[in-house]
């Protein structure tokens, strides 16, 4: 038990600099507006439960900077970061319903409670 404890420990600390240096790529690309490639460097790393890429993430969808506008996508980024204890997802998920019917923040809220249960 020992050993499988040290081999995740291990491998987690030699994932992190990875990620580090992907979130770094993509807000060198999102500052140069490739929101593109900021997108596919934040993406991934949103997935894979990076709070500061997943704030992005909605950040992205929002603003309809790299793909299409879509506030139910925003939202349910913000709402998981929001469900992790960061504020800012509450003050954008305030912001973006003046924009979605009752049924689109209902489809968000089920995707990002989704997105949790499988994550948590």
């Amino acid at each position: 038990m020992k050993i499988l404890i040290s081999v995740s420990l291990i491998a987690a600390l030699a994932i992190l600099p990875a990620c580090s240096n992907e979130f770094k790529e993509g807000a060198e690309a999102y500052k140069k507006k490739d929101y593109k490639t900021a997108f596919e460097k934040w993406k991934p790393l949103a997935e894979q439960g990076h709070d500061d890429a997943q704030y992005k993430m909605g950040r992205l969808y929002r603003e309809g900077h790299g793909v299409e506008k879509d506030y139910v996508e925003a939202y349910k980024w913000y709402s998981i970061i929001a469900k992790k204890g960061y504020s800012g997802g509450y003050k954008y998920m305030a912001t973006i319903e003046k924009y979605m019917t009752a049924s689109e923040i209902a489809k968000a809220k089920e995707m990002a409670d989704e997105w949790m249960a499988q994550h948590q």
